[in-house]
């Protein structure tokens, strides 16, 4: 039970890495709650459960006057939160050339803007000490068709996490990063893809990944799981690879 008698906000949690935390993490006894944009996915994701530690609530990551209602519901509920897990992102790949304005705003606004003031309305909330976990991406360390504003906005929450691990340390804050490779989620079967265009995607990222396989989601919540409990004390600033072995090869 790491996280016995703790609170801990993890956004992005109706499925994939988030919900796999959440998962753990109620397991290890924290109190948890968990973010989504569609109202109707968090209220049918808490019917299966009936642990009294579980929380919900709806917000857009990308607008800032709805991070401010859940800055509120948090510290009417709960006062204060000693690990938060700031995962909510998406993904969406083209050519410069194809990238319009909505694109990169939809990209930005949710993977960094939205993260850096969710962290900034959350701040005075914060236990002393208090671990704050942001997801990024393996990719940002690789060049990938496609992905020059995703992996922009990875790169600058890499970079989030390096400045507030200096800022925050006076604070008993800690601030790290995990880049997951690629994994197995449902983000997938949001890309547009057939299934022969989808299981054609995944044998070619497979073939890039010494471990012959897509990460697990599971295998990044005990990553985060490590970071937020524990015997991770005197890391801060650091960023943690979950792919698989990708980032080694050429």
């Amino acid at each position: 039970m790491r996280l016995q008698n703790k609170t801990a906000l993890i956004t992005g949690g109706t499925s994939g890495i988030g919900l796999a935390t959440a998962q753990l993490f109620l397991n290890e006894g924290a109190r948890v709650i968990i973010t989504g944009q569609k109202e109707v996915a968090l209220t049918d994701l808490f019917s299966q459960y009936s642990s009294d530690q579980l929380y919900y609530f709806a917000y857009d990551t990308s607008k800032i006057s709805e991070i401010e209602r859940l800055a509120e519901f948090v510290q009417n509920t709960f006062e204060s939160i000693d690990v938060a897990f700031i995962n909510a992102g998406i993904a969406k790949f083209a050519a410069l050339e194809d990238i319009s304005e909505d694109l990169f705003d939809q990209v930005i606004n949710t993977n960094f803007k939205g993260m850096f003031f969710t962290l900034q309305k959350l701040s005075p909330l914060f236990t002393n000490p208090a671990s704050v976990i942001l997801t990024a991406s393996s990719g940002i360390h690789k060049a990938h068709w496609g992905s020059s504003v995703y992996s922009a906005s990875k790169a600058a929450v890499r970079n989030l996490a390096v400045t507030l691990s200096n800022e925050w340390i006076s604070r008993g804050i800690r601030v790290n990063v995990v880049s997951p490779g690629s994994t197995e989620t449902a983000l997938f079967q949001k890309l547009g893809l057939n299934t022969e265009q989808l299981n054609g995607m995944k044998d070619s990222l497979i073939s890039n990944i010494p471990n012959g396989r897509l990460v697990l989601p599971e295998e990044i919540a005990n990553t985060v799981l490590y970071l937020a409990s524990s015997g991770s004390e005197s890391q801060t600033g650091t960023e943690i690879i979950v792919d698989g072995g990708a980032f080694l090869k050429v």
